[in-house]
């Protein structure tokens, strides 16, 4: 993963409500720079189909968001991990750009389909003005335990920053298996 990535885990927050963010707004050369590194991003599975599509308010989002970007995938076997996973690195992109998120699981679209392939969640965005409107200190947020998400011995360091990854709602909807050679996660179906 990229370093930079993994830095902001650690700045990473939810904006269940974009208030206070300051005046700043996300620039049209900032939507095409997001656009631009979705492509660029690693998919968990290569021959699945997926896009976005950044919109402005045809969505039912309203958390005072500036913009949603809704998330399309073809639908076959782990689309729901792969999706997860491509919105998990573009968020944290996003957050080195100083620019809230919120997966917005709950999201109703106008557009449920785009270019034959199905609209799967969303995550709204709001530029924030100053670096300390985001994440203080991780620890202090509500996570499952170690315990709840994490089978084995292995890599028990890694999986005490895996527990404040990105999730829709904070719901860590994940399950890491850690063997002495291998990490493999899996998305519990809620």
């Amino acid at each position: 993963m990229d370093n930079n990535l993994y830095q902001m885990i650690f700045k990473r927050k939810s904006f269940h409500l974009f208030r206070n963010i300051g005046n700043e707004k996300i620039t049209e050369e900032e939507l095409k720079d997001i656009e631009n590194k979705f492509k660029e991003l690693k998919p968990l599975q290569e021959d699945i189909k997926v896009k976005i599509k950044i919109v402005k308010d045809s969505t039912t989002c309203r958390r005072g968001q500036e913009y949603c970007i809704l998330f399309y995938s073809e639908k076959k076997d782990n689309y729901l991990q792969n999706i997860g996973y491509l919105g998990e690195q573009l968020d944290l992109y996003l957050v080195s750009k100083n620019i809230g998120t919120l997966w917005f699981g709950i999201g109703k679209v106008e557009e449920k389909e785009l270019e034959g392939l199905d609209f799967v969640i969303m995550i709204a965005i709001a530029k924030v003005d100053k670096e300390d409107k985001f994440r203080k200190d991780m620890y202090k947020s509500k996570r499952k335990e170690l315990s709840e998400i994490w089978k084995g011995d292995s890599y028990l360091d890694i999986g005490n920053i895996i527990r404040f990854a990105p999730s829709a709602c904070n719901t860590q909807p994940w399950l890491v298996e850690a063997s002495p050679k291998e990490l493999e996660k899996k998305v519990k179906e809620e």
